[in-house]
């Protein structure tokens, strides 16, 4: 910046500098806010990602990419309200659903997410194009207008609202329910604190209850309660509209329970995912850090005993997590070590060291990989998720 000091009047000079002082605290400022950009082969730091929530509307499960509805808030212009947000998961991004793992492949389209995202080193403009078929082409879609925060296209973490609220300990006391009007109004309890102002959700016949071990209805709302809410449409038509009402502690588990299992059969069927450290190519040993997209309770299918049972398998996978032929192209060998290390956003904190039989091509520093414990069999995936057709 460039002040000519002929424009200004002596009396001025001073407040001339003054600005241009202002100018370089306010550079400055926004150099220390820039966002955290990513680096190869390197989990980012706790805290350095940016939040956006909004509804999950379209989304390519086999190349782990979708698209949101960002929530309108008060940074945003009317006339750029509901412009998509489409998104690519990071190859260590993680879901969570119900309180638990999950992939995208899980989540209803509708349901609200709240999301922790960064920036790719610059904004795509064209559509991505992903390995496949010779010709065939898979891409994030392309629009026209973008929402204002579509440069954090990449997401490290995604959860539904009940995932979000049992996270912040937080829940809604039900202080009236108008059946004939679709209205529940409750008020927010975080860790026991309430809001300053209750909250009119709409409710509608399509609306699931939970209760105990089974279903409920929208009758068996009473005042008093505290429930757990899942919404859909959310500032779209005001709070939002509620898709999944939990009315007892017994239906939370019920819920989580059974997504839990849903996602325990898609590690059988598709393995644990993870990057490569280290490569010793003289032992043929491959040493793996585990991403942390499953329930920690499954570490302990990689437990050591230092017995012949102590087997693994692994296969070479893309950023995008999927293997090329895992049926075939597999290598067994020895699990000699499952240890601890540090827990940072990404990671699972668990580290393996994998000999195998035999080194592929793939099984190199920074790349990424599949591998499931010796006592799960391997079986094929369907051909839209193989990448060699």
């Amino acid at each position: 910046m460039t002040i000519d000091p002929r424009r200004f009047r002596p009396c001025s000079l001073l407040a001339a500098l003054l600005l241009l002082s202002s100018f370089v605290v306010v550079s400055s400022s926004t150099a220390a806010d820039a966002p955290f950009q990513l680096r190869p082969g390197e989990f980012p730091p706790e805290g350095s990602a940016h939040y956006v929530a909004g509804e999950l509307i379209a989304f390519d499960h086999v190349n782990r990419t979708g698209v949101l509805r960002p929530d309108r808030t008060d940074a945003q212009r009317r006339g750029d309200w509901d412009y998509p947000h489409p998104f690519t998961l990071l190859p260590y991004g993680s879901i969570s659903y119900h309180g638990t793992a999950a992939d995208l492949r899980d989540i209803p389209i509708g349901t609200h997410l709240h999301g922790w995202f960064y920036q790719e080193p610059a904004a795509p403009k064209e559509s991505k194009e992903v390995k496949g078929k010779k010709g065939a082409k898979n891409t994030v879609p392309r629009y026209e207008r973008l929402g204002l925060e579509a440069s954090y296209n990449l997401a490290l973490r995604l959860e539904d609202d009940f995932t979000y609220c049992v996270g912040l300990k937080r829940e809604w006391r039900v202080d009236a329910v108008d059946l004939e009007k679709g209205v529940l109004t409750a008020t927010g309890l975080t860790a026991g604190k309430a809001d300053a102002k209750a909250t009119a959700f709409q409710v509608v016949p399509a609306t699931r209850v939970w209760k105990g071990h089974g279903f409920g209805g929208l009758t068996n709302l009473a005042e008093g309660q505290t429930v757990l809410l899942n919404l859909t449409y959310a500032t779209l038509k005001g709070p939002g509209r509620c898709t999944d009402i939990w009315l007892d502690a017994e239906s939370r588990t019920v819920a989580t329970a059974q997504q839990a299992e849903v996602h325990r059969q898609s590690l059988r069927e598709r393995g644990f995912a993870g990057w490569i450290d280290a490569v010793d190519n003289q032992q043929s040993i491959v040493t793996i850090t585990l991403f942390n997209a499953f329930d920690p309770k499954l570490k302990e299918m990689f437990r050591v005993t230092q017995t012949t049972n102590d087997t693994a398998t692994a296969a070479c996978a893309e950023e995008n997590l999927r293997t090329y032929d895992q049926i075939n192209d597999r290598k067994r060998g020895t699990l000699l070590e499952a240890k601890e290390v540090p827990v940072v956003p990404g990671s699972s904190g668990l580290q393996v060291k994998f000999k195998s039989e035999l080194l592929l091509e793939g099984f190199r520093p920074k790349r990424f990989i599949r591998i499931w414990p010796g006592i799960w069999k391997i079986d094929d995936l369907p051909r839209e998720e193989r990448l060699y057709q």
